[in-house]
Parts: structure tokens; sequence; C-alpha cells
């Protein structure tokens, strides 16, 4: 016998943007094998060929606005379209519960990258944080070198400096994101999602 008496809610999990119906947010995803991108809106998952042109206008504009971008990805395609959607893919690749275009606003990078050397990295407009702090390259180095366990000694070696700089170095990054150990380091980054 089935009692329906009780209901079950899910008032505090998060919703991936656009995916109910109603929901006139946008969220973006990379397929990584392809780096195509899909994007989500009202219930319905469609090819980005079909993105509407205001949709596709917000996406042009940060795209041309910066320079590196541009570049990188004017020598992998000739077509502008297929630039912007490789623009988006790196840009927005992640499939998660911050609409990519919220009111008709873009927002900004998500925290996605495709591989550890993500070529998005050295994008003007692209950058990867933990709790608000905007992290270097270097400190993305430093926190994938952490993620192979080894000791702090190999992986000042792999750097090129000396284990006294690592450990300065290493510091600094824990303060900046507010812990206080490798492990808490590494948890924070999967929580952020920017393990590759």
């Amino acid at each position: 016998m089935i009692n329906s008496n009780k209901n079950t809610t899910f008032k505090d999990v998060p919703q991936i943007a656009g995916v109910m119906p109603g929901d006139n947010n946008v969220e973006f995803v990379g397929v990584r094998k392809t780096k195509q991108v899909l994007w989500i809106q009202n219930g319905s998952t469609r090819y980005f060929a079909d993105l509407p042109i205001h949709f596709f206008s917000l996406l042009k504009k940060a795209y041309l606005a910066d320079s590196k971008a541009v570049v990188f990805l004017s020598n992998v395609t000739t077509e502008l379209n297929h630039q912007i959607e490789l623009y988006t893919y790196y840009m927005y690749g992640e499939l998660d519960c911050t609409p990519d275009i919220k009111n008709g606003k873009l927002a900004a990078s998500e925290n996605f990258r495709d591989q550890q050397n993500c070529p998005s990295l050295l994008w003007n407009s692209k950058n990867i944080n933990i709790n608000e702090h905007i992290l270097t390259p270097r400190q993305l180095i430093i926190i994938d070198l952490i993620g192979t366990n080894e000791p702090d000694k190999a992986i000042a070696s792999v750097l090129g400096i000396s284990h006294k700089t690592f450990d300065f170095h290493k510091h600094k990054l824990f303060k900046a994101v507010g812990v206080a150990s490798k492990m808490a380091l590494l948890k924070l980054a999967l929580k952020h999602k920017i393990v590759a």
C-alpha cells in the first residue's frame, strides 16, 4: 500500500539551469569528444546551430572582444560560427546550476577546463577561481601537481624551483583560498570543478 499522505520535496537541491519548463535561463553543455555545444532552455536541449540570434550575438561580442581567443581559434578554423561555438565550449562547457545566460546577460566564464593545459587559460576572458580568488596559471599547475600525490620535493623539482620556494608558493595559495592543507586544497578544487 502506498502512503499518499507524504510528499517528498527537494527545496535545497540545486537545479541545472534551463532544465525545467518555464526556465528561460540558458545553460551551455560541451561535448568533450567533439567539442560541440548544446544548449538547454525551457526544458529542451538543442544544437548550437539553433541558438537564437540574440544569444548568439552575446557570445559573438564576447568572443571578438577577447583578442587572444580570436588569435587561437582563427588558427583552428576559418569559419566564424565554428570559432564562436568553440569559444562557448571552452568558456561554458560545464553542465552546472549556474545559468550561462540569465536575464539576457552572459555570465562570467566557468571553471571548466577541457584538459589540464587548456588553451583557454591563456585568453583574456577566461578565469578559473576558488572562493572568488582568481587562480594564476602557476597556481593551477601547483594544484594539478598536488593532485598527483607526489611529495613536495618532487613537485618542486618538476616546477624547477627549490623545496623552500615551493613551500612559499603552496602556503600563499593555501592562504588565498582559505585552506590549511593539500587535502583541503584538493577537496576545494574538486568542489569548484577545477580538476580537469
